[in-house]
């Protein structure tokens, strides 16, 4: 019985695999591109217009936004109307640079303001403001959220006693947000497990997962460690899917073992929570242009940037993202006023170069169609 189950097992499997290449040789061959994000570069308040729908969609040619000032703090609540000007103008500017290719749009919110895990009420008022996020999401066509969990005020720093109250508060925000948008991808941004634990395989550290890290006082705003049992709450539940968008990848130095890395901890840590059921991926986040709001110069010439870019079109399954720092993509932008780099257009060359290579990468590996 145990043999016939076992080749039962392993015949659904093959069976399963060469669906998925089929499915997968049927789809066309942008589909299977990663798309290109960027953080921080629009205003959907100020910019909904064709004018600029064009320019980043066409012009940049990046396919999504980690959209700003939606709902920029765990605090703030977009509330519940769909006739309220937030909901109409995020469902516009949805609706207008879906037009011009920007289609896989994020709600960002991000650490600004300290939360009190001794709070109840707090934390009450938190879970419902995701539920409402993911609920505005879901009505103006957005892929999903975005949950940036670098601390710009201290949150993760742990007392000793509100690991189980912090994961909690993962599960309760992530549950809310999947009943008001099943269908959901939520990213990661800022990869917290990277973060506590940076210097070794995550699966050889497995066991010190209920212990907080060691002091480190080096840390941004006290560290990472109730980030950990935040982000296990976080992905107890049954996502669609889930990407981590890295910044350590940000030089370009190592993307393809970082990719790696970051997949092989995730699924570590989701086995270990005895969760197997999301699909993640990694996004690998590259820096280019910005050392400033002011100063938009470049960090690296373009010919760093196209290699990099290829790099991790070629190690990401989904998405790959631009940090813009601001409006470094655009001169006159709602960031910084000031003009773009001098050889601009050779950023912007690369990016059209690496999303075409990949297209026609992927249409020469396609098989012919049978007569």
């Amino acid at each position: 019985m145990a043999t016939q189950c076992a080749s039962s097992s392993r015949g659904w499997k093959i069976r399963f695999v060469a669906f998925a290449l089929l499915v997968m040789a049927m789809m066309p061959a942008a589909a299977r591109c990663p798309k290109l994000l960027m953080f921080d570069g629009t205003n959907f308040q100020t910019q909904t217009n064709a004018g600029q729908a064009d320019y980043w969609g066409n012009t940049v040619g990046v396919q999504g936004f980690f959209v700003n000032r939606v709902m920029p703090s765990w605090q703030d609540d977009v509330g519940d109307d769909p006739d309220s000007k937030l909901w109409q103008h995020l469902s516009r500017f949805q609706a207008v640079y879906a037009k011009y290719g920007v289609t896989d749009n994020f709600i960002k919110v991000a650490l600004y303001h300290p939360v009190d895990w001794n709070d109840p009420q707090q934390r009450g008022e938190i879970v419902e403001h995701f539920a409402h996020a993911a609920a505005l999401a879901r009505h103006a066509g957005f892929a999903g959220m975005a949950l940036d969990l670098e601390p710009y005020k201290p949150t993760w720093v742990d007392s000793g006693d509100m690991a189980n109250t912090v994961q909690a508060q993962g599960a309760a925000i992530a549950r809310a947000m999947l009943a008001a948008y099943p269908g959901m991808t939520l990213v990661v941004i800022k990869d917290g497990l990277h973060q506590a634990y940076p210097h070794a395989p995550l699966s050889q550290v497995l066991s010190q997962l209920d212990q907080p890290p060691a002091p480190a006082r080096h840390f941004w705003h006290g560290g990472y460690a109730l980030s950990v049992p935040f982000l296990r709450g976080l992905l107890s539940v049954n996502w669609s899917h889930v990407v981590i968008a890295t910044e350590d990848t940000y030089d370009g130095s190592n993307i393809v073992a970082s990719v790696q890395q970051t997949q092989e901890n995730y699924a570590s840590f989701m086995r270990a929570g005895q969760d197997g059921r999301t699909d993640l991926s990694v996004s690998p986040g590259l820096w280019p242009l910005g050392h400033s709001y002011a100063d938009k110069s470049a960090r690296g010439s373009p010919a760093e940037f196209a290699r990099q870019l290829q790099t991790a079109f070629g190690a990401a399954r989904r998405y790959v993202w631009i940090y813009g720092y601001g409006s470094a993509w655009q001169t006159a932008g709602d960031y910084g006023t000031g003009p773009v780099t001098a050889n601009f257009s050779e950023y912007v060359a690369a990016i059209h170069a690496v999303r075409a290579s990949c297209v026609a990468g992927n249409s020469s590996q396609q098989p012919a169609a049978t007569p």
